[in-house]
């Protein structure tokens, strides 16, 4: 538990103000312009532990937003009324609520989470830093299917808890994105199929944007996804 210095009455009423301001949103990084004058960045990117839930936060102090990404989700919050710290909220009850290190996440009205700054980032997230469009995975046993976005689309899929690692160039889309077929370098043929709606991966209490069936040779394999580019 962080502990608040104690605030002094005998150092005056200026650094007593000071002192005893609520906590904001992490403190975003200066640049230099080439005038030489040092100007605040607009945003800042944090990412916090809420639970089970690995959860980037980017705040953008120009338009008093703060984007949230969790497990393939994505979405923007406006800044809301506080008594204390940032706090961002939408009109489904979705709140995010920082006070400097620390903060609670409520999604769609649930129980709030406590949350705390973490150095870990959320898969889903790395994947789309990479480029990945679209990223699946799933359970018993375990794979992942990753979908570069771009015009020479690359799947890269790790089936049975990845002993088994498959590339495929060749990667026809529907235009719709609910569809993908591939045949990998070693002929294996490959058939991803996309349905939007809330999907649980059977393991946790996570859900993700979209159920997934994945066809690779005689097999169908089952999970969840998140097209990551949209």
């Amino acid at each position: 538990m962080r502990v608040l210095p104690l605030c002094l009455a005998t150092l005056g009423t200026a650094l007593l103000a000071t002192a005893c301001t609520p906590s904001s949103p992490p403190a975003a990084e200066t640049t230099t312009p080439a005038g030489g004058d040092v100007a605040p960045a607009e945003s800042t990117a944090a990412n916090f532990r809420c639970g089970d839930l690995l959860v980037g936060v980017d705040f953008d102090t120009a338009a008093d937003t703060a984007t949230l990404s969790w497990s393939g989700h994505r979405r923007v919050l406006p800044q809301a009324e506080a008594a204390s710290g940032a706090r961002y909220a939408d009109d489904d009850g979705t709140v995010f609520w920082n006070k400097g290190d620390a903060a609670t996440f409520s999604l769609a009205g649930a129980d709030p989470l406590d949350c705390s700054t973490t150095e870990d980032v959320s898969p889903w997230d790395e994947a789309r830093a990479r480029g990945v469009a679209f990223r699946a995975i799933g359970t018993e046993p375990g794979w992942m299917v990753e979908i570069d976005g771009g015009d020479a689309a690359v799947l890269r899929a790790e089936l049975d808890y990845g002993e088994r690692r498959l590339e495929a160039t060749n990667v026809e889309a529907a235009a719709d994105g609910s569809r993908y077929t591939a045949t990998a370098g070693d002929g294996t043929q490959l058939e991803l199929a996309v349905t939007p709606g809330d999907c649980s991966d059977g393991m946790s209490d996570q859900t993700y944007p979209a159920s997934v069936a994945l066809t690779e040779g005689g097999r169908t394999l089952r999970g969840c996804g998140a097209f990551l580019d949209r």
